[in-house]
């Protein structure tokens, strides 16, 4: 597994709270301030610069590791669908965004999300919560290891469960 080079990387290891894990992937929320409780990411364990280097297993797992993580914001925070964003710009690490899309919240549609997490940073916007943003990531967590057997089974394969 490749580590970051400078040993500045915040995902090698996961400098936050892990949610699940994997062999290869960890589940975290974003780090405060947070624009959104619900606001999810998961990240590659392998230091990768992006989708294109990554592995045949974590190109087959990682499908089946949004579809679930999706499913659950949606049905923690009962938000309208979900937005899945990676850049890997900021911290050039594989982590995938998955980040609730309210319907009566005008700041959580398409381009407006972006507007409203740079103003959050900037500290023009009230961020969310600190601790709704950690019940609720608990909460997505428990959902995913939880809720319906074919997606734990699913999860299960790829090797999510409670870190250790």
């Amino acid at each position: 597994m490749a580590t970051s080079t400078n040993g500045t990387c915040p995902f090698c290891p996961a400098a936050q709270r892990v949610y699940l894990e994997s062999p290869r992937w960890v589940l975290l929320r974003h780090v405060d301030p947070v624009p959104i409780a619900g606001w999810m990411m998961v990240a590659s364990r392998a230091h990768r610069s992006g989708l294109d280097e990554m592995t045949p297993e974590e190109a087959g797992e990682i499908g089946t590791i949004l579809a679930a993580l999706a499913a659950a914001v949606r049905a923690t925070t009962g938000c309208e669908r979900t937005y899945s964003i990676t850049f890997n710009e900021a911290v050039k690490h594989l982590h995938l965004h998955v980040i609730p899309r309210h319907a009566n919240d005008a700041a959580t549609t398409s381009w407006a999300l972006a507007d409203r997490y740079r103003s959050t940073a900037r500290g023009e916007v009230a961020p969310a919560d600190p601790q709704i943003a950690e019940t609720t990531a608990e909460a997505i967590a428990r959902h995913m290891m939880e809720v319906g057997v074919v997606r734990s089974t699913a999860l299960a394969k790829v090797g999510f469960r409670l870190p250790s």
